[in-house]
């Protein structure tokens, strides 16, 4: 026999409902359960590795670099600026060879002084004999070229004679004034130097100084001669006593 039909209210209370309503007979966990779970979840996390610190921020470094670099550059340029072009504390050296009214220059032959502990086998006449009787210390001799107001060009032979005093300073330099007394050999006349067609610049202008226990002097010609003897022998004399101030720079 066949199973009585339910009615429709009968089949709807029967249905499962979703979701469970307080007064539903669904399962529910202890209330003591639920505290054992979560303390094993609070020792889980307090096991767990500490996390490593983020790295810092590179980028941070790198911009402060950056901006104290920008502020050296800027600071050196700044002092750059700032600066005189000559410092005051340094006076600018003047050449020697271009303070007086003659601008010499050495020749390629002899770019540096020459120097000799005998004056004697570099002397002529009774200079020589004076030198051989009284010796010097030491000579020093340098050549130098310049030019005058019509280009023509000018020889010098600067010799620097050192004695034991200024007494015999004194008497060299009187004893080679004198015409006819010989004198110190120019660079030429010793064959140093070679300067076609002279021979020696003994026949050109002669100045000399006394500085102490030295005796600077200067014979100065030229190929091309004046006019007149007198007119040339002024002119090489003009430049001899020009020359002795080459001295300073050599001569000890």
């Amino acid at each position: 026999m066949s199973e009585p039909r339910q009615s429709p209210e009968e089949v709807t209370q029967n249905l499962p409902r979703f979701p469970p309503r307080p007064t539903d007979t669904a399962p529910l966990y202890p209330a003591d359960e639920l505290m054992k779970l979560q303390s094993i979840m609070d020792n889980r996390q307090g096991q767990l590795p500490p996390q490593p610190p983020s790295p810092p921020r590179r980028t941070t470094w790198v911009g402060k670099a950056l901006a104290l670099v920008g502020v050296a550059v800027v600071s050196g340029f700044v002092w750059w600026v700032l600066q005189p072009s000559d410092p005051v504390d340094q006076p600018v050296a003047q050449p020697q060879k271009t303070a007086g009214e003659f601008e010499f220059t050495t020749v390629p032959q002899l770019p540096e002084p020459v120097k000799d502990s005998d004056c004697a086998a570099h002397a002529t006449g009774q200079t020589q004999a004076f030198l051989k009787t009284t010796p010097c210390l030491q000579l020093t001799r340098a050549f130098y070229t310049a030019k005058l107001p019509d280009g023509r060009a000018v020889f010098s032979s600067v010799s620097v004679v050192k004695m034991r005093t200024a007494d015999e300073a004194r008497q060299l330099r009187e004893l080679t004034q004198k015409d006819g007394t010989g004198n110190v050999k120019d660079l030429v006349l010793d064959k140093a130097i070679s300067v076609p067609p002279l021979t020696t610049l003994a026949n050109g202008g002669y100045a000399s100084e006394q500085r102490d226990q030295l005796v600077v002097i200067v014979e100065s010609d030229s190929p091309v001669k004046s006019a007149d003897a007198l007119t040339h022998n002024k002119e090489m004399k003009k430049v001899s006593a020009d020359a002795i101030r080459l001295a300073s720079s050599f001569g000890s």
